[in-house]
């Protein structure tokens, strides 16, 4: 029996774990919204971690009102504070070590990274039911770093070989769906335009290099 969850997101028209990472970091970024930081767990790791990545940053002034955001904030700029006691002579070394901090322990991307980790060995395992391969093969597949980080994990080498063969049939079918609507467009035919060939391009931009914020393998 396949999982409904996995069958979702295999047809979702995005990278299976590209597609779960996208409700972990809502639901993460909602866990620091509402002035949380009070909550002892929160504040530990606010402390361990300085502060969150820019991308982070941005994106959780999104989330939070003016109040949320300024008992947030004022937190994270209390512990900045505290590093920059004693400047002097310091040559903004004490700044620059709190952004590269803040930047690596960022505790969105922290718990993102361990999410990961875990979908992309689910996804393996998911893999394995009988009635899997067909609807991955059909989807638009992991994207090329998931796609690098499964194959890191893959020892048997016929598998190894059916994921390649089933990423390049995927790339050339986002690339059939781009021409497809380039010709259509050029032709004064967009009524034509299937609505696969409308979202190619977009799905080929995560196809290549994941949704926002995943790094390379």
């Amino acid at each position: 029996m396949v999982p409904v969850d996995w069958r979702e997101a295999v047809c979702s028209g995005r990278c299976p774990v590209c597609f779960f990472l996208r409700q972990d970091e809502f639901a993460e970024l909602s866990h620091w919204v509402g002035g949380n930081v009070a909550d002892p767990q929160n504040r530990l790791r606010l402390e361990e971690a300085g502060g969150f990545c820019n991308g982070h940053f941005w994106q959780l002034n999104q989330f939070h009102s003016p109040q949320s955001g300024s008992l947030v904030n004022a937190f994270i700029a209390a512990r900045l504070l505290q590093s920059l006691r004693n400047p002097a002579g310091d040559d903004g070394q004490t700044q620059a070590t709190w952004l590269r901090e803040a930047a690596t322990r960022c505790p969105v991307c922290v718990h993102l990274r361990v999410r990961e980790a875990a979908h992309v060995r689910n996804f393996l395992g998911w893999l394995a039911d009988a009635q899997a391969w067909a609807k991955y093969e059909a989807s638009q597949g992991l994207c090329l770093p998931h796609s690098l980080r499964c194959l890191g994990l893959v020892q048997d080498l016929a598998l190894r070989d059916r994921l390649s063969k089933a990423q390049a049939v995927q790339i050339k079918r986002l690339q059939n769906g781009m021409g497809a609507l380039v010709q259509k467009l050029a032709a004064g035919r967009r009524w034509d335009v299937s609505r696969d060939e409308w979202a190619a391009w977009e799905r080929t931009t995560e196809k290549l290099v994941g949704r926002s914020g995943v790094s390379p393998s």
